[in-house]
Parts: C-alpha cells; sequence; structure tokens
C-alpha cells in the first residue's frame, strides 16, 4: 500500500498545499516549529482519522480557520482511491469521510489505508493509564477483525444504559435488564482482546529482542481483566461471571452512579522481571518497547491482509539513539513507504531512488525532492 499525494487545508502551522510521495521512503526535514510534525500528523490521520499527537481532532485546525480537510491518493490492490476527510470545529464538532467522492461509513474508512505511527508520545501508550493501551488493542482488532468496532459500540451502548439507569434511582429490574445485554457485549470485547494479547505476544518478544540491546530483560504482555486476576478460559462462562458480578455489585454501583467492573476498566498490561515496566525500564527502553509494541502489530495485520502499510516515524533520531535507529530500520526492511522527520540533514541519505524528500520552513515547502519510482 502506497500513499501518493495529499493536499492539506487548515492544518494547525501548515500553509494549505500539495504534496507528492515516493513508494519507498520519504523524509521531511526542517528546524524545529516549521511543520514537520504537523504533515506527517496529516498523512497518519488521512489513514486513522485519529492524530498520534492530540487527543482531540479539534486541536489539529489552524488557528481562525472553521475546520480542515486532508485527502489523498493510496493504491492498493492493484486500485487506486482517493481518500477525503473534511472536519468541521463546530460545535457540534462535524466529521465527513470520501472515498473516491462517495460518503462512506467509519468501518469502510478505517479498513482502506491503515498508517501506523512511531513517535514520542508513545511513551504514554506503555507508562500511561490504560485507555491508550485498550485503544491500541481495539484498534489490532479491529483490523483484524472489522466486527469488533461494532461489538464496542454495543458495549458502550449497553453500559451507558446501566449508569443511566443507576443514577436516575430506577427499580432493580430496570437495572438488571441492561445486564444481560452488557455482560454479552462485555464477553465479545474481553474474548476478542485477550485473543489478540496471545497473537501479540510471542512476534512482541521476538521485536523487542531485535530492537533492543542484548541485556535487555525479557517482557511479558498480560490482558487484566479485573476483578479477576487469572485468565477465564470461554466467552460463555465469561459471561456468565459479568452476569453474577452485576448483580453482587449492582448496590455498590449505585453509590457509585457508575458500573465499576468490565472491559471499559480493562488494562494491557507489560512487565520486565515480574514488574510492571515502567519501573524496571530507563526512558530509552521504554521507547523501544512502544515501537516493538507496534511494529509486532503492524506484521501481524500485514500477514493478515498480504500486503505492506505506511510507517511514520517523526523526528526519527531524536526518538531512538543510533543503535536503535539502525535496528528499526533494519526491522522496517525495504518494502514499506516510511515517512520520517527530523531537524538533521543527515537523516536524507536514507531517502533511496524510489523516496522523496521535503525540506519546510515556517509551514511551507521549500524544497521537494522528485521520487523516482520508474
Amino acid at each position: 500500500m502506497v500513499i501518493s499525494g495529499l493536499a492539506i487545508s487548515g492544518v494547525r502551522n501548515l500553509s494549505d498545499a500539495e504534496y507528492q510521495f515516493g513508494s519507498a521512503t520519504n523524509v521531511v526535514v526542517g528546524p524545529n516549529g516549521a511543520g514537520k510534525t504537523s504533515l506527517l500528523e496529516s498523512v497518519v490521520i488521512l489513514g486513522n482519522i485519529r492524530s498520534f499527537r492530540a487527543l482531540s481532532v479539534r486541536q489539529v485546525v489552524a488557528h481562525g480557520r472553521p475546520g480542515f480537510r486532508v485527502s489523498g491518493l493510496i493504491s492498493t490492490g492493484g486500485r487506486q482511491y482517493c481518500l477525503e476527510q473534511v472536519v468541521e470545529h463546530g460545535p457540534p464538532l462535524g466529521r465527513t469521510l470520501r472515498v473516491d467522492g462517495k460518503t462512506v461509513s467509519v468501518e469502510r474508512y478505517l479498513q482502506l489505508c491503515p498508517v501506523f505511527a512511531i513517535a514520542g508520545s508513545d511513551r504514554e501508550l506503555i507508562v500511561g493509564g490504560p485507555e491508550s493501551r485498550r485503544r491500541f488493542l481495539d484498534r489490532f482488532v479491529f483490523l483484524q477483525r472489522p466486527n469488533h468496532l461494532t461489538e464496542i459500540r454495543s458495549y458502550r451502548r449497553a453500559l451507558r444504559q446501566r449508569n443511566a439507569a443507576l443514577v436516575s434511582g430506577a427499580t432493580t429490574a430496570e437495572v438488571e435488564a441492561w445486564e444481560g445485554p452488557l455482560a454479552k457485549s462485555a464477553a465479545r470485547v474481553i474474548g476478542a482482546r485477550v485473543d489478540a494479547q496471545i497473537t501479540l505476544s510471542d512476534l512482541f518478544q521476538q521485536v523487542w529482542r531485535e530492537l533492543s540491546a542484548e541485556a535487555s530483560p525479557a517482557i511479558t504482555l498480560e490482558y487484566r481483566a479485573e476483578p479477576w486476576n487469572e485468565p477465564i478460559e470461554g466467552r460463555e462462562t465469561v459471561e456468565v461471571l459479568y452476569r453474577q458480578r452485576y448483580n453482587e455489585t449492582r448496590t455498590r454501583d449505585r453509590q457509585m452512579g457508575f458500573t465499576v467492573d468490565g472491559p471499559h476498566r480493562h488494562d494491557l498490561s507489560l512487565k520486565a522481571d515480574g514488574r510492571s515496566v515502567r519501573y524496571e525500564l530507563s526512558s530509552g527502553q521504554i521507547k523501544v518497547v512502544a515501537a516493538a509494541l507496534k511494529l509486532a502489530a503492524l506484521m501481524l495485520v500485514e500477514r493478515d491482509r498480504n500486503e505492506s502499510f505506511p510507517v511514520v516515524v517523526d523526528d526519527v533520531d531524536a526518538e531512538l539513539d543510533s543503535a536503535a535507529l539502525k535496528r528499526l530500520a533494519h526491522s522496517l526492511g525495504s518494502e514499506r513507504q516510511l515517512f520520517l522527520s527530523s531537524t538533521s540533514e543527515e537523516v536524507l541519505d536514507l531517502v533511496g531512488p524510489r523516496g522523496c524528500s521535503i525540506w519546510l520552513e515556517n509551514g511551507s515547502s521549500v524544497v521537494q525532492g522528485a521520487s523516482t519510482d520508474d
């Protein structure tokens, strides 16, 4: 899969412009504040909708603009598609997704051009709260099983309904009416996540060993499904256990005003020598752990769909030391389209005959090196 071109308007500090990319390594160079990260962010938003550096797409909108637009040409499966995303600041926030000029669903859009990003914000994936790890795991599941998004929505809908009943003083029967659908949806979500964790574990270990130094400890992945710390076999068993749990904790949840237990509180635990990696690893090692986790997911999705996907590495030489960078470049190989940013022109040495170089200054492209894909 290749992104051959990108048109941007209303994005952060970037001037409205069009960019052409090569099918191999594309390097964006410029001083701090030039707009390098914003350009790579636009590439990621084109494919994923979500930014790797902002919690809300509202933060992506340039000051004084009503919204932003990104569109791009992608080639996949022997076909070319034009993806377009228009976001209106609001309120309320508005988003329109189009493929070849036709409005499409989120599920359809997100399946077309997944982009994998490695950036400084990835540290939060490892040491931050569990929400980012749940989001990572759910995206990995979705890219292999698109119906997972429907299952997540069903769970959230049942969760909202039970929570609303809890705080409104509804009768026990009215609260209980939502506990069956909630338990069923919870079992489906948990089952998919546990399967994903098991699938990820072995390849993650392999990639971690390749990217890290020889003395680095082994790291284990574990899906933590409170209040049970041990694995639960079978979705029917999970559903029954949650029905029982919601019945047992109904009084407590009324007092709290929300449902305490469920996959909305679960975590993907990463441990080194039996302790959380945040306490065992250095800051540099944590960056490599995040990169290994994302690369393992990338490789598994590529294996499942039998094609390669674009990879973005923001501020490449700042996030990883030179040795780790060389190992990362080796792991990524030459078959994927890469987008790298840096303040150092030395990174331009990575641009090959099918690549492209872009110099940015004050949000505008000063020079763009033409790619040679033929």
